[in-house]
């Protein structure tokens, strides 16, 4: 589901930037290098981290510094997904309707990209990128003849096979998947596959125990609008499903933007939280992160969930239970440290 006025639906050309700005205690926001609206983000391990987004923008970086990629022959692509599997290797997923989605990789550490794959199916829209190792992984898509599209690949994204339908219950009508922050598809600690919804009365939360067939569950998370609903969802190390969302045309609203469903459990319960429009979640040992355009907020150790900023993102991903990296809209980017 594409967030814009309808609600659904490589070289290097850029220098760096080192000079920073704290935002709030604990958060740095380097200067933007790009006016890209940045949704994709994913620390490799190692030495870089990586973010994407519009207008064929991609941000390699080192701790501060940025450099600006943009990919040849996708100036006009929206890169709303992204997964490194290291350093060097990335895939960048476009998010659109028909052909606008699309995968691009790199294995140069991002001085060539190659379109590997475009969807074929004119009503698709791919929403999200996730993957399970350096050879499993699956693509989230919005519904087509009434159920969620999701692709898997065995081969780390050369090829791509649509999972039984059937495996996935029938969505609602106006149900859809947000292209938000290439968080609304998420693998567990023992290889479930979860992903999140809205648009439709009640958020839902599709669950699987391997990528088979999927069952949906309803979260406390208002989706009575098309703007409304599930964003994000995230696994902690023990089990604990997390799910983030409300109105992102209403960023400062009130209401339920925060659930959990513990181990075991069939049910999601509302976490309190400060209020306000949440994109991205990611949890990490004790800690537990959410941002979006009302700001970040963050739990330690089960704790009360504190806002440590204000400053408008779109994505996290927790690195440690101490660091994270965020992005969000003109370019911004945040490096946290607790």
């Amino acid at each position: 589901m594409a967030l814009s006025s309808t609600t659904r639906r490589a070289v290097l050309v850029g220098g760096f930037a080192v000079i920073a700005t704290p935002a709030a205690a604990g958060l740095i926001i380097p200067a933007s290098v790009t006016d890209s609206e940045l949704r994709g983000l994913s620390p490799t391990g190692g030495k870089t981290w990586w973010a994407s987004g519009s207008k064929g923008w991609i941000i390699r970086g080192r701790g501060a510094q940025q450099d600006a990629l943009r990919i040849v022959g996708a100036e006009a692509l929206d890169f709303r997904g992204l997964h490194a599997f290291h350093d060097q290797h990335v895939l960048a997923m476009s998010a659109g309707p028909g052909e606008a989605s699309q995968l691009w990789r790199t294995r140069d550490g991002g001085q060539s990209w190659a379109r590997i794959a475009a969807n074929q199916d004119p009503e698709g829209f791919w929403d999200s990128l996730t993957f399970v190792d350096d050879k499993r992984g699956y693509i989230l898509g919005d519904p087509t003849q009434g159920r969620f599209t999701v692709l898997f690949t065995d081969d780390a994204g050369e090829t791509w096979t649509r999972l039984d339908p059937k495996g996935v219950p029938l969505a609602a009508p106006n149900e859809g998947a947000f292209a938000a922050s290439n968080g609304c598809v998420a693998i567990g600690p023992r290889g479930q596959v979860a992903f999140c919804t809205g648009g439709a009365g009640k958020a839902r939360v599709y669950l699987s125990r391997g990528g088979g067939a999927f069952v949906a569950l309803e979260t406390p998370i208002l989706a009575d609008a098309p703007s409304k609903g599930a964003f994000a969802v995230t696994f902690a190390g023990d089990g604990t499903l997390w799910v983030c969302g409300g109105d992102y045309r209403s960023p400062q609203g009130e209401g339920v933007n925060l659930a959990r469903r513990p181990p075991g459990s069939t049910r999601f319960e509302p976490v309190a939280a400060p209020p306000g429009y949440l994109s991205g979640i990611s949890a990490r040992g004790g800690t537990v992160m959410a941002t979006g355009l009302a700001g970040t907020i963050v739990s330690r150790d089960g704790g009360a969930f504190e806002r440590v900023s204000a400053a408008p993102m779109n994505s996290v991903r927790l690195t440690s239970e101490k660091a994270a990296m965020l992005c969000g809209p003109k370019g911004a980017i945040g490096l946290w440290n607790g």
